[in-house]
């Protein structure tokens, strides 16, 4: 029983074994079944986010505090991880109740199964067969949108060096590359690199759109029309979708602490990707005046289309990891010093 479902639960008993707190903050394992309560998050409800005032507890939306009842223990990760025995999971600890809110303490349920029929095997089978999902508790798309903005600025991860990181600066020239495969044996290799005609393209377009726009509002301030209605509203319609995806997308990783990589900019690129004709549309229609330059521009459309293939075919031995190549044909593929295309030494 998966998020939207949900229970009246006054308290969750814990079996035998269960962690405890002892003397001078020490965590100590409790021998006896403990009862433990929810309690306020707050001191005017039980449960944060609540849609009424009724005690439900809602699965995925609800967050709850668990706290022992006879030793005011409160329920909470410790941040350190188990062992091997342990599978590498999170320890849960008990600590001193303390006021205020702590995300450590904060709990919610992804899901709840439990058996129905009287008849253990049939009941057991309930248990494992998939859950439904109740459609009713999905998010508005601006409550998701606004969810993965919020977590991706307030995370804070390891911030330490990686072979591979890199700065927002160095994704919009391709200043970089992810090695994610080499062959035992042979230098096959996967790479996460990009099309490099394209890249550079999708930044001209961004860039032009942007300059074409300054200029037709500046003549707009002084009463030249240089667009008809309909084509100014479809030109600021792209602006405000693609170039405001390319934004939204790529600025807020300027104010992250996190460890960045290349594939980061790839929901950002997308927006330049559909930039991109739509610069080239604009171009052939209202900026070539004569036959002869829509002749030209679509010829040089030809042109950067091909040198895209060509590209594209050229690289795909470090794309899909399909082809051996030998230590010259890959310094041949390294077009950048910042590149790190992998060489076997022997």
């Amino acid at each position: 029983w998966r998020g939207g479902g949900r229970a009246s639960l006054a308290t969750l008993r814990a079996a035998r074994g269960a962690v405890g707190i002892g003397k001078e903050g020490q965590h100590q394992p409790l021998i006896a079944s403990l009862t433990w309560g929810l309690v306020p998050l707050s001191q005017a409800q039980e449960i944060v986010n609540r849609g009424s005032d009724t005690d439900v507890w809602k699965t995925i939306l609800s967050e709850v505090r668990f706290v022992h009842v006879n030793t005011s223990a409160v329920l909470k990760l410790s941040g350190a991880h188990l062992p091997d025995w342990g599978y590498r999971q999170l320890e849960i600890v008990g600590e001193k109740l303390s006021r205020g809110y702590h995300g450590s303490t904060v709990w919610n349920v992804e899901e709840h199964r439990y058996g129905a029929s009287q008849e253990q095997r049939e009941r057991e089978w309930e248990l494992h067969s998939p859950a439904q999902v109740d459609v009713s508790r999905n998010l508005s798309f601006m409550a998701r949108f606004s969810e993965l903005q919020w977590r991706m600025l307030a995370l804070r991860s390891d911030d330490s060096e990686h072979k591979y990181s890199s700065s927002p600066l160095e994704w919009v020239t391709l200043d970089t590359n992810i090695a994610y495969w080499l062959h035992p044996r042979t230098s096959a290799q996967i790479h996460l690199l990009g099309n490099i005609v394209i890249w550079v393209s999708g930044s001209l377009a961004l860039a032009i759109y942007s300059l074409l726009s300054l200029w037709y509002l500046l003549r707009r301030r002084r009463n030249v029309h240089d667009l008809p209605q309909d084509a100014w509203l479809r030109w600021v319609l792209a602006g405000v979708l693609c170039a405001g995806g390319w934004a939204v997308n790529y600025l807020p990783f300027f104010l992250m602490e996190k460890t960045l990589f290349l594939y980061h900019y790839l929901p950002a690129l997308t927006f330049q990707i559909l930039l991109l004709p739509v610069v080239l549309q604009h171009i052939s229609d209202h900026l070539c005046r004569s036959q002869l330059q829509r002749t030209v521009f679509s010829a040089l459309v030809v042109a950067w289309y091909s040198s895209a293939c060509h590209v594209s075919n050229t690289l795909r031995p470090l794309t899909y990891g399909d082809k051996s190549l030998s230590p010259h044909e890959l310094k041949a593929l390294r077009w950048k010093d910042s590149w790190d295309i992998l060489i076997r030494k022997h």
